[in-house]
């Protein structure tokens, strides 16, 4: 005998249906959330990369270049842009019809360019070539390279923003300058 459906089912499935979709918009709002939270550590991320003279472009198009599934679309995209602005007689034809030829670089500058941006970008110290050929030994050291240099700018770099932070704080108050002198009483 098949099962007949009684009153109460299509209320109870009625609920089922949204406390489910409940908690599918409870994870969407929360995610929605850390969406918006990140979005504005980026906005003040840029805002203080522009104050050091990097706009939000650059940003964009080193990150967009970096995250290239193809690494040939950006470098495509720059002979179609070049090219484009030497037709509108914006910047003069070097190339002599060889677009991006004084921008190439040989296989060793592009290993160690690579290997340095890893270093400084503090990606993991893995090059991709064949352990220990020649072209891994020259990525690694240009990783270290790049890592040391970001090891030893960098402090000097937060020291001079916490300084110029310092500088725009407000003064303290009165009753905070006489809270921190000293009294010259014994304790």
């Amino acid at each position: 005998m098949a099962a007949t459906a009684t009153i109460g089912d299509n209320q109870k499935a009625e609920k089922e249906r949204r406390v489910q979709f409940s908690y599918y918009h409870r994870k969407d709002r929360d995610i929605a959330a850390q969406i918006r939270e990140l979005n504005e550590q980026k906005k003040s991320n840029r805002q203080n990369a522009k104050a050091a003279g990097f706009p939000s472009a650059k940003l964009d198009h080193y990150l967009k270049s970096f995250l290239a599934e193809d690494q040939q679309k950006p470098v495509d995209k720059l002979r179609s842009e070049h090219q484009n602005l030497i037709w509108l007689g914006l910047i003069p034809d070097t190339t002599q019809g060889d677009l991006l030829t004084r921008d190439r670089v040989d296989k060793e500058q592009l290993v160690a360019a690579k290997g340095f941006h890893a270093g400084l970008n503090g990606l993991d110290r893995v090059s991709g070539y064949d352990g220990g050929s020649s072209e891994d030994k020259h990525w690694l050291e240009s990783y270290d390279a790049g890592r040391k240099e970001y090891d030893t700018v960098l402090p000097d770099i937060l020291a001079r923003v916490n300084a110029e932070a310092d500088k725009e704080a407000p003064p303290p108050e009165d009753e905070d300058w006489e809270k921190a002198a000293p009294t010259g009483r014994p304790n």
